[in-house]
């Protein structure tokens, strides 16, 4: 067995964990190889190692694929001390690594032994190794050859069929024999078929911020997300999505990236559209502003989905006999309106001063409704999610994460026999 010398190659520096570094004694050879390991920008680089040997010329070797390199004849044929230098080249760039000292052990001789045959030049060394890869590129195509000639010979994978010469996939046997799993919360914890890939989704809401109920006093700012973040607690892996623009709802894949806008907000300004609405209840009005993508509820005692910054949300029925509040008109009816006993008159060009000065002192009137008709979006940043053997905890910033897979059965037996 050859003696292996590890030496690590990091910018500038050349180091060995033998020190000093010895190579044998004088007159032997073939028996000592050095393993480079590259960092850096040393994983780049074609590499040379020349060789100064105690006594006599330099020798060149060129660092072949495997990173290992058989210490050269010439190196060790006398003793004393040596040293390595390693050169990196690229295109337009050659880095020089601080030497490397070697030992060489003294040693009588051997009389009578035939002269070793000394080490090819670099130019040698290059053209061997092209024609190595040519044999090699030969034998590979040979063997493909051979290959390709069986394959009809090969039972082909059908995972529809059940027979005695159809092979099922490893995914089939797994979805056949591993009961589903569907789990959502924050965090969600589940035992999957470890390699299996997890379906991962995370899906929010509108947040407001502050506390209590939304008023012109009491300002409750809704707010979106520009990205979600999921995280695997078991591997520290982190899912960063980037959104297309500020989603206030919806849903995210983080294996795909396919989301849905399910919300859409808007910041009133007094250029709208409004119109008034009497009620019941005497010098009491709405205003109404029309909204063709909203979702309504089905009856007017339910409350829309609907948020506002400054007005608390109620149902139709309820808007009619309290002082302030929005909500959604039910059915096919396409409006929200909103309510507010300081502008209780018809005055529609009052209420929409006042939604301009607002506007303009940046406390404007925002409103977050649910959209009929969700919108598609691409986000950046999805990968692959393959299931850890054991325990997966995902979790996500967003409101909840949704995961999806095959669960491992050793798990459910093991549970099965704990009880």
């Amino acid at each position: 067995m050859k003696n292996n010398h590890e030496i690590i190659l990091k910018q500038y520096a050349a180091y060995c964990k033998e020190q000093p570094l010895y190579l044998g004694t004088a007159g032997s050879y073939g028996m000592e190889m050095l393993t480079i390991i590259r960092e850096d920008v040393w994983a780049e680089y074609d590499i040379l190692a020349a060789f100064h040997p105690p006594v006599g010329a330099a020798v060149q070797v060129r660092v072949g694929a495997n990173n290992q390199i058989g210490v050269p004849i010439e190196a060790t044929a006398e003793k004393g001390m040596g040293e390595i230098v390693f050169a990196g080249y690229k295109e337009g760039v050659r880095q020089i690594a601080v030497d490397v000292l070697y030992k060489v052990a003294p040693s009588s001789g051997a009389s009578g032994t035939e002269p070793a045959e000394p080490t090819p030049d670099v130019v040698q060394q290059i053209l061997s190794a092209a024609s190595n890869a040519e044999k090699i590129a030969k034998s590979v195509r040979a063997d493909a050859e051979k290959i390709k000639a069986r394959l009809d010979e090969i039972p082909k994978i059908d995972d529809t069929a059940i027979t005695t010469t159809s092979l099922w996939s490893s995914k089939q046997i797994v979805d056949t024999l591993c009961p589903p799993i569907e789990e959502t919360g924050n965090p969600v914890v589940c035992y999957p078929v470890a390699g299996y890939p997890l379906g991962v989704k995370a899906k929010w809401e509108p947040v407001q911020e502050g506390s209590g109920t939304p008023s012109p006093e009491n300002i409750r700012p809704i707010k979106g997300r520009d990205s979600v973040t999921i995280t695997r607690q078991e591997d520290n892996q982190v899912i960063t999505l980037t959104l297309p623009e500020t989603v206030y709802g919806g849903e995210v894949d983080a294996v795909t990236g396919e989301g849905i806008n399910e919300w859409k907000s808007i910041t009133l300004d007094g250029t709208e559209t409004w119109s008034y609405e009497l009620t019941n209840i005497s010098g009491k009005v709405g205003f109404l502003l029309r909204a063709k993508d909203i979702q309504t509820p089905t009856t007017p005692d339910q409350k829309g989905q609907i948020v506002c910054n400054k007005y608390v949300t109620r149902s139709a029925n309820d808007t009619y006999t309290t002082k302030t509040g929005i909500s959604i008109e039910a059915g096919n009816n396409k409006y929200f309106r909103i309510y507010d006993e300081v502008h209780a008159d018809k005055d529609v060009a009052s209420w929409k001063a006042y939604l301009a000065a607002q506007y303009a002192a940046g406390t404007p009137v925002q409103i977050a409704y649910k959209l009929k008709e969700p919108v598609p979006f691409t986000a950046a940043g999805a990968q692959p999610i393959p299931a850890l053997s054991g325990t997966n905890t995902l979790l996500t910033d967003a409101d909840s994460v949704s995961v999806s897979g095959r669960a491992d059965l050793n798990h459910i037996i093991r549970k099965m026999q704990e009880k």
